[in-house]
């Protein structure tokens, strides 16, 4: 189980994540002119806010690329338990007998209730306070970080009470 690639999932969510934070940079620093007209989009950016989109934009193609070759390595392993790159369902959900239903129930009670609380908390923030766009788009990817790492830690903790 602990090579399953459902499980390391959400590490793979995180690792996105965080790469988008450090563009958001890139993308919403007052360096940075971004035109979008009918037919085309241009982005002008200063030295380093442009080095910064650009390194973070090569390690997230770096990143989906390892991705998808892993994904590919799985499905090959797994033909009865294929994922889909593009699927609308989590591959993390691991509802292949009572036990792990029962775990990942109680992983997604806890992301559900992370959010429930974090979401309305984070729109009154916004609301209240004149924060940078930046702020708010971090704020945005930290309850998704969030979710993925209570997911991620509550999945790894059942499974090694298990495993003893």
């Amino acid at each position: 189980m602990k090579q399953d690639f459902r499980m390391t999932y959400p590490l793979w969510n995180m690792a996105f994540i965080l790469i988008l934070a450090v563009m958001a940079v890139g993308f919403t620093s007052s360096f940075v002119n971004v035109t979008k007209t009918d037919s085309s989009l241009s982005i002008e950016a200063q030295a380093v806010e442009g080095f910064l989109l650009f390194a973070a934009l090569i390690a997230y193609l770096v990143l989906i690329t390892i991705y998808l070759i892993a994904l590919q390595s799985y499905n090959r392993k797994n033909p009865e338990r294929k994922i889909s790159a593009f699927s609308i369902r989590p591959p993390e959900y691991m509802e292949q007998d009572e036990g792990m239903t029962f775990i990942t129930r109680k992983a997604v009670q806890k992301v559900y209730t992370f959010i429930t609380w974090s979401l309305p908390f984070l729109a009154l923030i916004v609301m209240l306070a004149p924060i940078p766009k930046l702020y708010i788009v971090w704020g945005i990817l930290a309850v998704a970080f969030g979710q993925n790492l209570i997911y991620y830690m509550e999945m790894r903790r059942h499974l090694k009470e298990a495993a003893e």
